[in-house]
């Protein structure tokens, strides 16, 4: 095996069965506070999790776009792990907005819940250890030579405008300055250009410059709260319910269902997914 540096956790993400999940796959994982991303997995490699809550909000005040937009500015592959069914939104608000990071060359991936999330991380993180070190560096990474790559990356970190959309901006108009000529009306009609995106380019090429020390403290993000384990519940008639048995694993819980009289219902603490002792289900490994 390469030898390669550690995977960098945000310390947000402690809380999470993720971390442990990765030690338990044999991996050096170090706790830290990353500027973007949750994981930093190996060589350019970064993801970021969404939960069903984190998500709808994130899309709702727009942060999903920014986060998205700094990622893949910082990291030449970027990914989003959408977690589960996401919560207080709309079903075509969420997907528009997914398909919107898709169109800008964001990779998405889905998981059920976090266990799922922990085996796509641990998968991910050992593919990447096939490459160079992934400890971080204080300084900024080594600028592009060529002209033309300089101006991509200089739109690219715009939030919202990603560095394919960069690329076809540029390719569109011949120039950065050509880009930064135009009016925000002018750049509605190119395609994925909206009125959040042009309002942000026209601030950005436009706008007065701010010192550091004048500058509001950018928004710092909401820190996650511990998530209960997942467990499966085995409630039986002839037992009251503070006499039902509890499973921390699905395996272990269908065969104690199995077993069970008829009549016997095995509860998902986490979908409320109901299965019967009559139904017989087959036994699935976690």
């Amino acid at each position: 095996m390469v030898e390669v540096g550690p995977v960098l956790v945000d310390h947000r993400e402690r809380g999470s069965a993720i971390p442990e999940a990765l030690v338990a796959a044999g991996l050096d994982v170090r706790l830290t506070d990353l500027p973007v991303g949750d994981y930093v997995l190996g060589p350019g490699l970064a993801v970021e999790r969404k939960g069903p809550t984190d998500l709808g909000a994130s899309i709702r005040d727009g942060r999903i776009f920014d986060q998205a937009a700094r990622l893949q500015s910082t990291f030449p592959q970027a990914v989003l792990m959408v977690e589960g069914e996401p919560r207080w939104i709309a079903e075509d608000a969420w997907r528009g907005a997914v398909c919107r990071l898709v169109e800008d060359g964001f990779t998405v991936l889905h998981s059920l819940d976090a266990e799922d999330s922990a085996a796509w991380i641990v998968r991910l993180a050992k593919r990447a250890r096939r490459a160079a070190p992934t400890t971080r560096t204080d300084g900024p990474r080594r600028s592009p030579r060529h002209p033309s790559a300089q101006a991509e990356v200089m739109l690219s970190v715009v939030p919202g405008i990603s560095v394919t959309m960069a690329r076809s901006l540029l390719a569109a108009y011949g120039s950065l300055a050509a880009v930064a000529a135009a009016a925000p009306e002018g750049l509605l009609g190119h395609p994925g250009i909206g009125r959040v995106r042009a309002a942000r380019l026209a601030e950005a090429l436009h706008g007065e410059y701010v010192a550091t020390a004048d500058r509001e403290p950018e928004p710092e993000r909401p820190t996650r709260g511990p998530r209960p384990p997942r467990r499966w519940i085995l409630t039986e008639p002839d037992r009251s319910a503070a006499e039902a048995q509890s499973f921390d694993r699905r395996a272990i819980a269908l065969r104690a269902l199995r077993s069970a009289a008829e009549g016997a219902q095995l509860i998902d603490g986490l979908t409320g997914e109901v299965l019967e002792a009559s139904s017989d289900p087959a036994p699935r490994t976690d």
